[in-house]
């Protein structure tokens, strides 16, 4: 059976959730939803590499051989062409869906954060169309974004039209955006993770079934169609030494520095535009100016990018040539996400990642002669690490190199210069790319939550006073027999001020739950009771609760006045419920 919940808005009833009750046709069905999603996204994911093909053909010679482009075109056709798909994308993700504008992945947080995982059905057709438009002219965008918005979307779209509570179409959102990646990369693995670690955040371990299960569906439906060959010409990994690690480290911190420099240049040209007073209609054309100028000498700027990543990993790229296409790259590719082209940043930081990767590699074989790796080793490494300081999600980006390789020889290399990216960057900046765009649009987040809600928020508001609560000196015989009766999990201790001394808990009691004979006329309260006790105050917001909670592990608070008297007690559930009843009803109102 399935029921509804109701909230009561000035007297009208407003659907909140459902509630599934545990039966087996439940569970199955939804995993039934979770493989149609798979399917879908995956058929999607395949289409859009088809558009692209189609719509790169219209603007250049040969969609595979960008490259060559030079010995095609003119010089002022090279610089014509982004300008034209510039001022074609411009006036209409302006017009039709300005959600689309950007990277994907940072809209489809905030509809996890913000909206409960609603995402305008539109989204996927509009998408798919602006960002081909814009990868096919030339636009220094990647193509994983979009795909996971894509799939989000559909994720969205299908918890919509069956009328799911938001619980399940954050979760099913989630599937899409895992079907995305996998389908891109033939990386199941890395999509699963990449939801979770960044659609998600906060999830219970229940639903990665489901996100697995879309994703390995889709990632079979793009092996299907494309074939199992991976996505780059990756070259055989070995690590010819232990002394080598400290290099790899280096470059993780090389990694970190470019990652904050990426991330901070798209804020940059966003600034820039901003002040200028330009209208967001002809943003992309003038970044497309600046690529076309770029792409007269230097065409490895174009597109997503691709060939370049496989020239570093053939080591087919020389030293000095890298070293300019990765600061150009970095250049062209902060123009066109912060213009508002449709576009991703995920295959960007890989090519960024490839090119220093490729070029540290180079210096340190021509310091070390014989003793390390190949620059193509250092390449697919940097890729990684790259990837982890742009996002800040390192197990995603551990796995979607490992998932190219399947070498454990990898592991140890990637994880080293994947964290030493991850800390450079939260020591020097502490936001990712995506983190940054929602920051600017005033959405911070904690553990997938807004805070700005959180803020708004009182502990006091939301406590509960309905607790049991136990005397300092209660012997614990009376202790176990109140335990025994009450349904509370955790016991505030109390001393003859009615003030909070402690907290007791069942972990406490544990030891004593068999025959404890003599101790029951012995033992009080005060001496097994955890002393050191987390409270919050009623004028407190629930950031300050939730980061508690998420700092302590712990499911209850007690909320204490300012001269040691309890008040109530603060639920993480509540705390949790009351946050998406917020959220419900800023979109109910939002929507009238």
């Amino acid at each position: 059976m399935v029921g509804f919940q109701h909230l009561r808005n000035s007297g009208a009833p407003v659907k909140l959730t459902w509630n599934f009750s545990p039966k087996r046709e439940n569970l199955i069905a939804l995993l039934l939803v979770a493989i149609l999603i798979g399917m879908l996204t995956g058929t999607l994911a395949v289409a859009f590499r088809y558009l692209l093909l189609l719509t790169t053909d219209l603007f250049w010679p040969d969609p595979l051989a960008l490259l060559e482009v030079k010995n095609s075109y003119p010089w002022y056709l090279i610089m014509a062409i982004p300008v034209c798909g510039g001022l074609l994308v411009g006036p209409l993700i302006h017009r039709l869906s300005p959600e689309t504008r950007g990277a994907g992945v940072p809209e489809v947080i905030e509809a996890v954060v913000t909206r409960e995982g609603t995402i305008h059905h539109r989204t996927a057709f509009f998408k798919s169309l602006f960002t081909a438009i814009s990868i096919g002219s030339g636009a220094s965008v990647g193509r994983e974004g979009p795909v996971v918005h894509i799939g989000a979307s559909v994720g969205s779209s299908i918890a919509q039209l069956i009328k799911l509570p938001a619980e399940w179409k954050r979760v099913f959102l989630a599937c899409g955006a895992a079907s995305g990646i996998a389908a891109t990369f033939n990386a199941p693995m890395a999509g699963m993770l990449f939801a979770a670690e960044i659609i998600l955040v906060d999830f219970q371990v229940s639903y990665l079934s489901h996100i697995s299960i879309s994703a390995v569906t889709a990632t079979v439906v793009s092996h299907h169609f494309l074939g199992s060959l991976p996505t780059f010409q990756v070259p055989a990994f070995k690590l010819v030494s232990y002394a080598e690690l400290p290099l790899y480290a280096l470059l993780g911190l090389l990694a970190g520095l470019v990652s904050v420099l990426f991330i901070r240049s798209v804020s940059l040209v966003e600034d820039v535009f901003n002040r200028a007073g330009i209208d967001y209609v002809y943003r992309p054309a003038i970044a497309g100016l600046l690529i076309g100028a770029i792409a007269i000498n230097w065409p490895h700027i174009l597109g997503v990018g691709y060939e370049s990543i496989n020239l570093t990993l053939t080591a087919n790229m020389a030293l000095g040539l890298m070293a300019v296409v990765l600061l150009l790259k970095l250049v062209a590719t902060a123009s066109s996400v912060g213009a508002g082209f449709s576009g991703g940043v995920f295959a960007p930081s890989l090519v960024l990642g490839s090119l220093l990767g490729g070029l540290f590699g180079g210096v340190v074989q021509v310091l070390f002669p014989g003793s390390v790796a190949s620059s193509a080793a250092y390449s697919l490494i940097g890729m990684g690490a790259v990837v982890a300081g742009t996002t800040l999600a390192p197990i995603t980006a551990i796995f979607t190199i490992f998932e190219l390789t399947y070498n454990f020889d990898i592991i140890l290399p990637l994880m080293t210069c994947c964290i030493t990216s991850l800390v450079t960057v939260q020591k020097l900046y502490g936001f990712s790319i995506y983190e940054t765009k929602l920051l600017r649009k005033g959405i911070r987040m904690v553990r997938g939550h807004d805070v700005n809600l959180l803020r708004s928020m009182q502990v006091g508001n939301f406590m509960v006073t309905d607790f049991q609560s136990l005397q300092q000196d209660m012997l614990l015989g009376d202790v176990l027999e109140i335990a025994e009766q009450s349904h509370y999990p955790h016991f505030p201790v109390l001393d003859q001020q009615k003030k909070l001394v402690g907290m007791l808990s069942m972990s406490d009691l544990k030891s004593f739950l068999g025959d404890v004979g003599e101790l029951c006329q012995l033992v009080i309260a005060s001496e097994i009771m955890t002393s050191r006790v987390s409270i919050v105050r009623p004028e407190d917001n629930f950031e300050t609760a939730f980061e508690i909670f998420e700092g302590k592990q712990i499911s209850t608070l007690p909320v204490v006045a300012d001269d040691g008297a309890l008040l109530g007690i603060l639920k993480k559930n509540d705390l949790l419920l009351a946050y998406n009843q917020k959220v419900l009803k800023l979109n109910v109102v939002q929507r009238r």
